[in-house]
């Protein structure tokens, strides 16, 4: 992918500079690039991990070669834009406020490089639905703060762990059999509804499953709102300031990676007729 002054990072680029982790080796790396399955989140939630790690390592040896500071600068605006991403929904210390800031970085950092790169950054498709999933997040928040401003907000709900969870005891009322008909599904989703809404009513009986723990790596995108120690009461959230927020700190890592001034000009971009995160280009359809 396409970073600052048209940098690539490139697997073999990550390959080579992870090594640096003293907790990775030749093995570990290359189960975190080349994972069996591809749509493993516990590998992919390490792996980004990883190269956050590595965005903030401190290596003086590198002052004298070009080629190395240019990777490390592009590979640190990747760290930057992953941590944004991905700490909303992992780091449970995080009050809704900050949530909302770091979402809002990331917002400006994809919109940037999109802007400059087009797909040789992200694919359209990617681009459009991680916008829309910031999008979704705020408006959740502000038709919660219009409902009942005095409730609590969880980022993590608004995924889809509660519908895992069903299929997960619908699939289990099957015992050896998960395969069902139309006629067995109704029934089993009828029970496995009838199961959840006592869980609900008596979360304590609820045991929970040993790899959705918190303490396991496995468990990172699973999280519980029990578990969430951050103030995410709605009121408390303001919005623009937030977001506000979060579009200065993007601009701090946009000045680190000596993007121009000109390309980060969002005041001047979003006054464009019909510009704004979802349409980077305005009403130019590309």
């Amino acid at each position: 992918m396409k970073l600052n002054n048209g940098h690539s990072v490139t697997s073999a680029v990550l390959a080579r500079y992870l090594a640096w982790l003293p907790e990775q080796d030749e093995s570990s790396i290359t189960k975190l690039l080349n994972p069996d399955d591809p749509q493993d989140v516990p590998r992919a939630v390490e792996l980004m991990q990883a190269i956050i790690s590595l965005s903030k390592l401190k290596v003086d040896t590198i002052s004298g070669d070009v080629g190395m500071c240019a990777d490390m600068a592009a590979i640190k605006a990747l760290g930057a834009i992953l941590e944004s991403l991905l700490l909303p929904f992992i780091d449970i210390t995080l009050s809704l406020q900050e949530q909302v800031a770091h979402l809002s970085r990331y917002a400006h950092l994809t919109f940037t490089f999109f802007r400059l790169h087009q797909s040789s950054f992200m694919p359209h498709v990617l681009y459009y639905d991680s916008q829309t999933m910031v999008k979704n997040a705020c408006f959740c928040i502000a038709k919660q703060q219009k409902l009942d401003g005095s409730q609590g907000f969880w980022l993590i709900q608004s995924g889809d762990d509660r519908l895992e969870k069903l299929f997960g005891i619908t699939r289990m009322k099957g015992q050896h059999n998960s395969a069902m008909n139309y006629s067995q599904a109704l029934d089993r989703i009828g029970a496995a509804k009838d199961i959840n809404t006592v869980f609900k009513r008596h979360p304590d009986l609820e045991s929970g499953s040993r790899r959705l723990k918190l303490t396991c790596v496995e468990g990172l995108d699973h999280i519980r709102r029990d578990l969430w120690v951050g103030d995410v009461v709605a009121s408390h959230c303001d919005l623009p300031s937030a977001w506000k927020h979060g579009r200065e700190m993007a601009l701090t890592v946009l000045a680190d990676a000596h993007v121009p001034a000109v390309c980060c000009a969002f005041e001047i971009f979003f006054s464009e007729p019909g510009c704004d995160l979802m349409r980077p280009w305005g009403e130019t359809n590309i």
